[in-house]
């Protein structure tokens, strides 16, 4: 078996709005992104959260319909949990107009270049990738998107991967979410607005139960702080990105502070993000077979009223 690595899109400088582009009709194993901006000025370099965040929507759409649907953070933290590790920026200094650079995966099976996991073969014009970008974004200068896919001719995989977005504005208490029946599910990834903070415990998501038909399954309940830990444990090594603290004195007459000599780090890149997981890392033998249910729901205690993400990770049959 062979593949083929092709540039779909090469150093194109962006504008605000949608991108669409047709995907070549060879099965698929994920789709190559480069984002490359400069930063905005003197001693201010623009951030992973400003970077991601010109990002606003990425998606994979069969004849219309949605396989793939996130945006550019959401996107980052899926890279996290399928591939075990934080994407690596280039370049992190504060100078003006340093170039930066970041890589992110599109990924249509658990494994790349996996023939048993992966997208199916189309008819051209049929499979499309479509950008909404934000390219105004503060933090940085400009955007220039490379993209690139990897094919797999031959490969008749029976399933691939499907990743979309539920958003909940939840009142403050129990809230339902009901989630697609029908497929496989290999984890969840969740969002909250509010987390656990500098000397605040406050959070969105306070904690969470998983019911099938209304019966407690899996997760009977479970606390946000335990589920984030799910996360950062799959990670090696966790939060790079992480904002540092290095304490300095420039006091002629400088003298340590032992209980304030090593460095700090606050929140992290993903402190916002929580994992569920079914089959990405825990064995295969557990995964959630939603066909034939009547129902599937999350019940999310809420402590504020902020915007809550949920991304159910499929694993859809071919279309």
């Amino acid at each position: 078996m062979r593949f083929i690595r092709s540039v779909l899109r090469s150093d194109v400088t962006e504008s605000d709005g949608t991108i669409t582009l047709d995907l070549p009709v060879n099965p698929i194993s994920h789709i190559v992104y480069t984002v490359k901006v400069l930063n905005s000025a003197v001693n201010t370099k623009a951030t992973l959260a400003q970077i991601l965040g010109g990002i606003e929507k990425v998606e994979v759409l069969y004849k219309g319909s949605a396989i793939l649907s996130m945006s550019g953070p959401d996107l980052y933290a899926l890279n996290c949990v399928l591939l075990g590790r934080e994407p690596w920026q280039e370049n992190v200094i504060n100078t003006n107009d340093a170039t930066r650079m970041l890589t992110l995966v599109i990924p249509f099976g658990t494994k790349l270049f996996d023939p048993t996991r992966c997208l199916f073969p189309t008819r051209k014009g049929e499979l499309q990738l479509k950008l909404t970008l934000d390219v105004a974004d503060a933090g940085y200068d400009g955007m220039i998107s490379q993209i690139e896919t990897v094919e797999m001719p031959g490969a008749a995989a029976p399933e691939h991967l499907r990743v979309t977005t539920l958003n909940l504005t939840p009142v403050s208490g129990d809230n339902d979410l009901d989630l697609p029946i029908g497929n496989k599910y290999l984890a969840m990834l969740l969002y909250a607005t509010t987390v656990p903070t500098a000397t605040v415990w406050t959070k969105t998501i306070n904690n969470l139960k998983l019911l099938i038909g209304n019966v407690e399954a899996y997760y009977a309940k479970t606390l946000w702080e335990s589920l984030h830990g799910d996360l950062i444990n799959v990670l090696a090594p966790a939060n790079a990105w992480g904002e540092k603290f290095h304490l300095e004195n420039t006091a002629s007459a400088y003298t340590q502070n032992a209980d304030t000599a090593t460095e700090e780090q606050a929140d992290t890149a993903l402190a916002h993000y929580a994992l569920l997981d079914f089959g990405l890392w825990v064995p295969k033998d557990f995964i959630l077979d939603s066909k034939g249910l009547s129902r599937l729901h999350l019940k999310i205690n809420a402590g504020d009223t902020n915007a809550i993400r949920v991304l159910p990770i499929e694993l859809a049959k071919m279309a």
